[in-house]
């Protein structure tokens, strides 16, 4: 194979002729899908950039809503001391009551107790007393006698 100059010029002016048409013809549509290439490249780049501000925005929404909610739960905790605490101060206080009046009936029935037990040691005295009376006067009464019984009985 030679390589004619003649060749050579033929196939550069056909590389000429072909770049021209196909410039003319294609050009157009190559520039238009390169800028509406561009345009959507720009426009989702865009939209990434608001998404990715939305999401910042939002994200610092879900620490100020995290934080309220946590404040709020201890809020919450504080409130339940609050309530427990006054509740079981309550319950002490009624327990309290509760023993202090058991406390008051005993020591009303121990009253009662030792004025039945006092009124029985009376009745019981007054019955040794109406035996003893019995007694002194079956036998022969003498003053001695008298004076022993009683000084006996009170000694007792």
């Amino acid at each position: 194979m030679e390589l004619h100059p003649v060749d050579i010029v033929i196939s550069l002016i056909n590389i000429a002729v072909l770049f021209i048409l196909l410039r003319l013809i294609l050009w157009k549509y190559v520039i238009g899908f390169l800028s509406k290439r561009s345009e959507k490249i720009r426009s989702d780049m865009d939209s990434a950039a608001k998404n990715r501000e939305d999401a910042e925005a939002l994200h610092t929404q879900y620490k100020q809503k995290l934080g309220e909610l946590k404040n709020q739960g201890a809020d919450i905790v504080r409130a339940s001391q609050q309530k427990a605490t006054e509740e079981s101060d309550r319950i002490l206080e009624d327990a309290k009551n509760k023993a202090e009046e058991l406390i008051s009936d005993a020591h009303a029935r121990i009253e009662a107790d030792k004025k039945q037990a006092l009124e029985d040691a009376h009745d019981s005295v007054t019955e040794l007393a109406t035996e003893m009376a019995a007694r002194i006067l079956e036998r022969e009464v003498k003053a001695s006698d008298n004076t022993h019984t009683v000084e006996e009985f009170f000694n007792k």
